[in-house]
């Protein structure tokens, strides 16, 4: 009995990391965006973020993307930071991620923009 409790908390524990990871993060992210499910992206996005894409489609300033396809090309983490780039089927875009409690989560820095 105990040995079938460790391995499954083993696999759990596997999948939860596997989960957490910056590459699934921004595909998470960006593949919500792209559907238009704001309050779904704001979950894998700093607090920062989320203001920034309630403003943004406050204003309708964001478009749906049906025909998106999340096609990552390189990840690099540094500490707490993390960049994903991906293709989206037209162009290479790259994502930066910070980690925060332990979690990653997509920041876009409105200073860059």
């Amino acid at each position: 009995m105990k040995r079938y409790f460790f391995i499954c908390f083993l696999a759990g524990y596997f999948l939860y990391s596997c989960s957490s990871s910056p590459t699934n993060v921004a595909k998470e992210f960006t593949e919500s965006m792209a559907k238009g499910k704001i309050n779904e992206a704001k979950k894998h996005a700093t607090e920062a973020t989320g203001n920034m894409l309630d403003f943004a489609s406050g204003l309708g300033g964001l478009s749906v993307q049906p025909d998106f396809k999340f096609e990552k090309i390189r990840d690099s983490v540094a500490g707490n930071r993390a960049w994903v780039t991906f293709m989206d089927g037209k162009k290479e875009e790259t994502v930066e991620l910070v980690k925060i409690d332990g979690t990653w989560l997509v920041h876009i820095d409105p200073n860059a923009m």
